[in-house]
């Protein structure tokens, strides 16, 4: 049986909401996806699910990593707490069961915070010089090492990538235990990784939007190998665990 995937939601007031690509991208890596929108269970939701993407969406509010507002308000859209809080709790859960996890842009900054880290607000304000993450895309360089700890599953990846790109957003301090594996050329880190953890990996590109964008001229799908390889290493090992696990 395919492993059973959540996939967190963003939310307003009144409406749950997921881009398609999340489903798309776990279908088309055999995997079973699983909307999990923001409610009280966290502890049975994380006993239900094989593996988490907590998936992409605006800002972090500061005071999540002990900070308050450092840039012009106006450039600065927030989560709304109740998701937040969701994730945080829903992600403390999976650790402690030690499933598999995939964090998408907003996610990964998520994941670095709750592991002790620190976000920059806006990059375009805070740091000189920085490319434009904003919108397009852009080259990241990949550490050989990351290769390796997933057991060579990207071993032909090693040349600089081409990711997209659209956060304002990024990691500052890096949460403890996290190594980098991808950075930009201005230094932003664009991936990270918890060395020793069955699968659990930050990407600030969305690499399911990778997965499911279709060529304006041949109608085909189009993908990125390392975003390809990524979630199919993501959902062959949450199959592996619930195969070991007896499910």
């Amino acid at each position: 049986m395919k492993p059973l995937i959540g996939i967190t939601s963003d939310m307003d007031e009144h409406v749950f909401k997921l881009r398609q690509d999340y489903v798309r991208a776990v279908e088309m890596a055999n995997g079973l996806p699983l909307v999990a929108a923001p409610q009280r269970d966290v502890a049975k939701i994380s006993e239900l699910i094989d593996g988490l993407i907590i998936s992409g969406g605006d800002d972090l509010p500061p005071e999540y990593y002990g900070e308050t507002v450092a840039v012009p308000p106006e450039r600065l859209r927030f989560v709304r707490n109740e998701r937040v809080d969701f994730e945080l709790a829903l992600l403390k859960e999976m650790v402690k069961r030690y499933k598999p996890i995939l964090a998408v842009c907003y996610g990964m900054q998520l994941v670095n915070v709750a592991f002790g880290g620190s976000l920059y607000q806006d990059i375009e304000y805070q740091i000189e010089g920085a490319i434009n993450h904003k919108e397009g895309g852009h080259l990241i360089k990949i550490d050989e090492d990351f290769y390796y700890e997933m057991n060579n599953a990207y071993s032909e990846l090693c040349s600089p990538q081409s990711v997209n790109s659209s956060h304002r957003q990024a990691v500052k301090g890096l949460g403890e235990g996290l190594s980098v594996f991808a950075t930009s050329k201005d230094g932003i880190i664009e991936g990270f990784y918890k060395k020793g953890y069955p699968f659990l990996v930050g990407v600030q590109w969305h690499p399911e939007r990778s997965l499911t964008t279709r060529d304006k001229e041949t109608g085909l799908e189009k993908y990125d190998k390392l975003s390809l390889a990524i979630f199919e290493r993501f959902i062959k090992t949450a199959g592996e665990i619930k195969e070991q696990h007896g499910n």
